[in-house]
């Protein structure tokens, strides 16, 4: 439901003004004065629809100044201005400040109806399909919602070709499949294809189809995908991954919008509409000629970018309790407020799919009603990780970066953290904390020096010899290794 934020030192105006739009199905937060307006303002994680701020307001924050608040931290937010007496100078002042439109009180309900209906209509043409988006994928962060409106906009369009750019566990399929159920070819065949799932070799036979005789093994006709569609929509999932030659193939499919089975010489048409997804840069894979530029221009006719969850914060307790209710199977639980505390602030590499991952997790090692932190699967993912592969090809981009600092650090927090430690004195306690905070400090600075340690020390600010110290104390050097460094 759309959400519009009232500001007015009059209750009873703004309980009529409230009445007045749940008619038109908003709902509203009232705020009585410009401290709760500039509270709520800053809060807010979604943000609002729309704001109608009374110009007249008085106290250290004016309307003016909640006015020029909300262009700066919401520029997309329509915001209406409304006031005892509207005069040409104020109208001139809240319209440079980006006010969309005007009330004078007494508020005209049929004036008001109109003017949101235009401005919320503006915001969000395709409204009907962004509602139905919205009931089967969860989100109400502004990243989510930008996502969704792109979505509805081609979904009407059952012959353009749509690529789907995210991260793994952005849940590029869950949007492939809301674009094929909600468009006219609702009724006609959903075929999802993971190129990554089938061996190379078997892809070309499972995409195409065969007939009998065509290679070893092939002991009878086999109808493929793109035949199996027929008029309905045909996905393919990491796009990116398919062999060089098979991208010639599925060109010429899209130019011709014919092919012929594998030792077949009939011509079948293609008549089903092709969405695709990637987790890869297909840009840079042409440049580095490992994807056809002819095929990447015809696959992605529209782009859609699926925002990473770190991108949408705002949704994860929204995910969270969706997830608890589809997993808990019957049992009355909930999360600790420290265990919300920690998942707000995990960096979930692995998105909603991760997420996802962690509430089934914690759910089958909670034995009671409420899932602690020490139910969080923190520590078994990190040892996972630890043991796959090899250590020097592990996430070699992410090491660096900061929202990976941040992630390992929560996770050694975690770690550190005994179930008595509030029952410890403040020196035991604060001192596992420090050492996990060591860990990570010290560890990123070696990484970003390239292990010069002189070079780490300098940025940190310390000695050299206090610096390696801290990282035997640290175990990021081993004993006896003062003089074997890798310094200038």
């Amino acid at each position: 439901m759309l959400k519009v934020l009232v500001i007015d030192n009059s209750h009873r105006d703004a309980q009529r003004l409230q009445t007045l739009l749940a008619k038109e199905g908003v709902e509203i937060d009232i705020c009585l004065s410009g401290g709760e307006a500039e509270n709520a303002l800053t809060s807010s994680v979604n943000g609002f629809a729309a704001a109608v701020i009374l110009w007249d307001l008085t106290g250290p924050i004016s309307g003016a100044d909640l006015l020029i608040k909300c262009r700066r931290l919401w520029p997309d937010m329509p915001v209406i201005v409304t006031s005892e007496s509207l005069d040409a100078s104020m109208a001139t002042r809240a319209n440079s400040f980006g006010a969309r439109d005007f009330w004078e009180k007494p508020l005209d309900a049929e004036r008001i109806r109109l003017c949101l209906r235009e401005l919320l209509s503006v915001q969000d043409p395709l409204s009907p399909l962004v509602i139905e988006l919205r009931a089967r994928i969860l989100g109400e962060s502004p990243a989510i919602i930008a996502s969704l409106k792109q979505v509805a906009k081609v979904i009407p369009h059952t012959k353009s070709r749509v690529l789907l750019v995210g991260e793994s566990g952005t849940g590029k399929e869950l949007f492939a499949q809301a674009i094929h159920q909600l468009s006219p070819r609702s009724e006609e065949p959903w075929i999802p294809v993971n190129i990554t799932e089938s061996p190379s070799t078997l892809i070309e036979s499972a995409l195409f189809g065969h007939e009998k005789g065509a290679f070893t093994g092939a002991d009878a006709r086999h109808i493929g995908f793109l035949e199996k569609a027929g008029e309905g929509t045909v996905f393919l999932d990491e796009i990116g991954d398919l062999e060089f030659q098979l991208q010639v193939k599925l060109l010429r499919v899209i130019q011709e919008k014919k092919f012929r089975r594998l030792s077949g010489d009939d011509e079948l048409d293609f008549k089903a509409r092709l969405v695709c997804a990637t987790n890869r840069d297909l840009a840079a894979a042409v440049h580095q000629s490992s994807f056809r530029r002819d095929l990447f221009y015809r696959i992605s006719e529209v782009t859609i970018q699926l925002p990473p969850l770190r991108e949408r914060k705002g949704d994860i307790d929204l995910l969270l309790n969706h997830f608890l209710e589809v997993h808990k199977d019957g049992r009355q639980v909930r999360f600790a407020r420290e265990t919300l505390a920690i998942l707000r602030s995990y960096p979930f590499d692995g998105n909603v799919r991760e997420l996802e991952n962690f509430v089934i997790s914690a759910l089958i090692k909670c034995e009671g009603d409420v899932i602690l932190p020490r139910h969080l699967p923190l520590r078994d993912m990190r040892t996972l990780l630890a043991e796959d592969g090899d250590e020097n090809q592990k996430m070699p981009q992410q090491e660096n970066s900061m929202a990976e600092a941040r992630g390992r650090l929560i996770k050694e927090l975690l770690e550190s953290l005994p179930d008595n430690w509030t029952d410890k004195s403040y020196r035991d306690a604060a001192h596992s904390f420090t050492q996990a905070f060591d860990r990570v400090y010290f560890q990123q600075k070696l990484d970003k020096c390239r292990h010069n340690i002189s070079q780490a020390a300098r940025e940190a600010g310390i000695d050299a010899k206090t610096f390696r110290k801290r990282l035997r104390e640290s175990k990021l050097l081993p004993p006896g290794d003062e003089e074997e460094n890798h310094d200038e």
